[in-house]
């Protein structure tokens, strides 16, 4: 096997295009620069530098032999930097951003949890209905709910499956005929999102696929708002398990079609692509996929209602 200290010796003369320099930089003699030069040369049988006392330029096969020499380099020193950043432990600030719901109920206990195990870091949250920028470094990570198509230029992790369930109130469901199939909810109060005026409710069944438009009187911008107006006896709505699951375990709210699935959401964790991301990242992210995938604990909560 090559020397590697030979070669990031070559990179170090190509770079600096001066052995004198190259010596500086990598902190031997000028004369081990020329014996590291001299006897890759002599191990590969090839010239690789053309040098005279006033210029120096690389062969061709120098030229194919540094761009493979840096590839070399570049990988040695971060495996070196990965090495480093796990003896060193997860350290530094982690600006993550995710939605309202979501965060209340779920991140910022699992955020807690990370911070028992990881005191070197320094977590600041900020909890919103709107995509967190990663672009201008407001967050470094985005947890929530996201259109895959939409990630391309980022790196999204899968957290988890987000199942939907249509809820209402034991007292609401009582003061109005059975729901046996999703065409029975039109004739209920539609507890809707805000901004989705025209979206439509989608549900898959025994009896194929509907595609609903809902109609109410109440509309609020996150899921806790629409959580808040079925347990008041407002109507009926479609909302994510992980924010139902504790109301359908009390009681307080039950589900209704429990034979109809509404389609899946996917929860991830989002970041920028970065070949040195820092172990803070890395390991936060394991943590909440580990603590969250494959079966999220809000869908294996036992439900209370009928």
């Amino acid at each position: 096997m090559r020397d590697l200290n030979a070669m990031a010796t070559f990179v170090a003369v190509v770079n600096s295009n001066s052995f004198s320099l190259a010596a500086e930089r990598c902190g031997i003699s000028k004369a081990l620069v020329t014996k590291h030069i001299q006897e890759l040369e002599t191990s590969l049988g090839i010239k690789l530098l053309h040098r005279t006392t006033r210029k120096l330029g690389l062969t061709q096969a120098g030229e194919r032999f540094y761009e493979r020499c840096t590839r070399v380099i570049s990988d040695a020193e971060d495996a070196i930097r990965d090495l480093e950043d796990t003896s060193r432990g997860a350290h530094g600030l982690i600006r993550v951003s995710t939605a309202i719901s979501f965060g209340r109920l779920h991140l910022l206990p699992a955020i807690a949890d990370f911070l028992r195990d990881n005191p070197s870091v320094q977590v600041d949250v900020s909890l919103s209905e709107h995509f967190g920028d990663l672009i201008s470094g407001g967050a470094d990570i985005v947890v929530r709910m996201a259109d895959e198509p939409h990630l391309s230029n980022l790196v999204a992790r899968k957290l988890a499956p987000v199942n939907y369930v249509v809820v209402a109130s034991p007292a609401y469901c009582a003061a109005h005929s059975a729901v046996t199939t999703p065409p029975d909810l039109l004739r209920l109060n539609c507890l809707t999102y805000a901004g989705a005026a025209n979206r439509e409710w989608r549900l898959s069944g025994p009896d194929g696929d509907h595609a609903l438009k809902p109609s109410g009187n109440y509309r609020a911008n996150n899921g806790d708002g629409i959580v808040e107006a079925a347990l008041a006896g407002v109507g009926v709505g479609i909302v994510p398990r992980f924010i139902a699951s504790p109301h359908l375990e009390s009681g307080k709210l039950v589900q209704l079609l429990k034979d109809y699935v509404v389609p899946t959401g996917t929860l991830y964790a989002v970041f920028l692509p970065d070949p040195n991301l820092p172990e803070r990242i890395r390991a936060f992210v394991r943590f909440l996929a580990d603590r969250f995938a494959p079966v999220p604990y809000w869908d294996v909560q036992p439900d209370a209602g009928q």
